[in-house]
C-alpha cells in the first residue's frame, strides 16, 4: 500500500487563493480555497501558519479515504503526540459511518506521525470582540443569527460554497438582512471524477469538521474572535456500532468534537479563538419551536442537502421531499405549525407519500437504523409524531402511528 502524503500548502501571489496538495504514490491532488479579499498584512504569521497546516490535515480526509492508507507522511508541518491523537480521533470517529458502510476494520488503521519535541506555538491575539456565524440556509443557523442579534452581538455571516455558488441562500440573506463573507472551496475535480471508481473507497466525511477549520481561518483573516456554529444536542446520538465504536453520522457536530476542537485550539493555535454552538443544549424540536417565531423565513429556508449537491442539485424547489432530512423536518414543522403552512413550505403532504413510510418508521424507531442524515433522536421524532396526532390536522398512515 502506497503512503498518503500531506505534501504542502501555498498562498498565491494575490493572497486570495490557498492551495493544499496531497499525494498518493504518483497521484497528485490539489484543493483550493478562494478568499473574498487578500490576506491582510496585519495577520499574525505564526497563527496563520498553524491554521493553514491544520486545515491541510482537515481537508485531506476526503483524499485519504479513497485508499485508507495506513502509512501517513506529513511534510507541511509537525505534530506533537497529543495533536496526532486529536487527528486520529477525527479520522476515526469522523469517518465512522464510512467505515461501517464499507465494513472497514479501522482499529489499527489510522496513525498520524508525531515528534516528541515538536514546538507548541499557541499565541494570544488581539481580535475584535465580534463573531463569525456559519450560515447554511437552514432553520438552525437562522435561530443562532436571530439570537445573537437580540443579544446585540456584533456578527457577520459566513457562507462556505463548495464547487458552486449557493444561490438558494441569497433570498434568506435578504429576508434576514444578514451580511456575509463568502469563501469558495474547490475540491480537486479528480476526486469527483473518481467517485464511481469501484477500486477506490467513496463515502461520508465529517464536513462540519472541515467547515470548522475554514471558519476559524476566516476569523483570523477578517478579525473575529469566535466562529459560531448551530449544532444541537440531538447530534450527540449515534446511529449504530462498528467494531465496538459508536457510529454517529453527526459526530463532527457533537459535543465531543466541540470540546476536543476547543481544547486543541486553545493549546496549539490560539487561546484568543473560540469555537462554539449556542444551540448545544437544545433538541431539534426545541429549535423549530424557536424558529417559528420568524415566519418571514418560512418561504426561503431549507435543510435539504440536495440544495448543495455537486452532482444532483435540486431544481426549482427548496425541499426534495424524498430524503430522511426532509421527512424529519416535515415532522418538526407539522408538530408546531398549522397544516396549511407546512404544506405550503414543502409543496406536498409527505404523509401521503407511500415511499416515505419506511423512512418515517426509521425516524421514530419502528424500523431499522436511524437514517445516516442530520436528523434528531428517536425520542424527539416520536414526540413530534405524538404532537401531530394530538393536533389532529394530518391523516397519519396506520403503519407509523404511535
Amino acid at each position: 500500500m502506497e503512503s498518503f502524503i500531506f505534501d504542502s500548502y501555498h498562498i498565491d501571489a494575490s493572497k486570495t487563493v490557498l492551495s493544499f496538495v496531497y499525494f498518493v504514490g504518483p497521484a497528485r491532488f490539489e484543493e483550493k480555497l478562494y478568499l473574498p479579499k487578500p490576506i491582510p498584512h496585519g495577520v499574525d504569521r505564526g497563527v496563520l501558519k498553524q491554521l493553514l497546516f491544520n486545515l491541510h490535515l482537515a481537508l485531506g480526509i476526503s483524499y485519504w479515504k479513497m485508499h485508507c492508507s495506513p502509512v501517513i507522511e506529513i511534510k507541511s508541518g509537525k505534530l506533537t503526540k497529543e495533536q496526532s491523537l486529536f487527528w486520529e480521533l477525527v479520522y476515526t470517529k469522523g469517518l465512522g459511518e464510512f467505515y461501517f458502510r464499507k465494513n472497514i476494520d479501522f482499529r489499527t488503521l489510522v496513525s498520524f506521525p508525531f515528534m516528541e519535541n515538536a514546538p507548541i506555538q499557541a499565541k494570544e491575539l488581539v481580535l475584535r470582540k465580534r463573531q463569525l456565524v456559519g450560515i447554511g440556509g437552514g432553520k438552525d443557523s437562522v435561530v443562532t443569527w436571530e439570537r445573537l442579534k437580540k443579544e446585540g452581538v456584533q456578527a457577520m455571516g459566513l457562507i462556505i460554497e463548495t464547487q458552486k455558488k449557493y444561490f438558494m441562500i441569497d433570498e434568506l440573506l435578504t429576508v434576514g438582512s444578514i451580511p456575509v463573507i463568502r469563501i469558495r472551496r474547490e475540491m480537486d475535480t479528480k476526486l469527483i471524477d473518481l467517485k464511481n471508481d469501484k477500486t477506490l473507497y467513496n463515502g461520508h466525511v465529517p464536513i462540519s469538521m472541515i467547515y470548522a477549520w475554514i471558519g476559524l481561518l476566516g476569523c483570523i483573516l477578517f478579525d473575529y474572535s469566535a466562529f459560531v456554529v448551530s449544532n444541537e444536542k440531538s447530534a450527540d446520538e449515534g446511529n449504530t456500532e462498528h467494531f465496538g465504536m459508536k457510529v454517529n453520522h453527526q459526530w463532527s457536530k457533537s459535543e465531543e468534537f466541540e470540546v476536543a476542537l476547543s481544547f486543541y485550539l486553545n493549546t496549539y493555535v490560539s487561546p484568543s479563538l473560540t469555537y462554539y454552538s449556542p444551540l448545544r443544549q437544545l433538541t431539534e424540536l426545541e429549535i423549530v419551536k424557536e424558529f417559528i417565531a420568524y415566519p418571514q423565513y418560512f418561504p426561503v429556508v431549507s435543510s435539504c442537502n440536495r440544495n448543495f449537491s455537486v452532482t444532483s442539485p435540486l431544481q426549482g424547489k427548496r425541499w426534495c421531499g424524498q430524503c430522511p432530512k426532509c421527512a424529519f423536518a416535515f415532522l418538526l414543522f407539522a408538530a408546531h405549525l398549522p397544516k396549511e403552512e407546512v404544506i405550503k413550505m414543502f409543496v406536498k403532504n409527505l404523509f401521503d407519500d407511500a415511499t416515505l413510510l419506511g423512512t418515517f418508521k426509521d425516524l421514530i424507531g419502528m424500523g431499522g437504523l436511524k437514517p445516516f442524515e442530520c436528523v434528531g433522536t428517536f425520542e424527539e421524532s416520536r414526540e413530534a409524531m405524538k404532537m401531530i396526532i394530538k393536533k389532529g390536522e394530518f391523516k397519519i398512515p396506520e403503519e407509523i402511528k404511535i
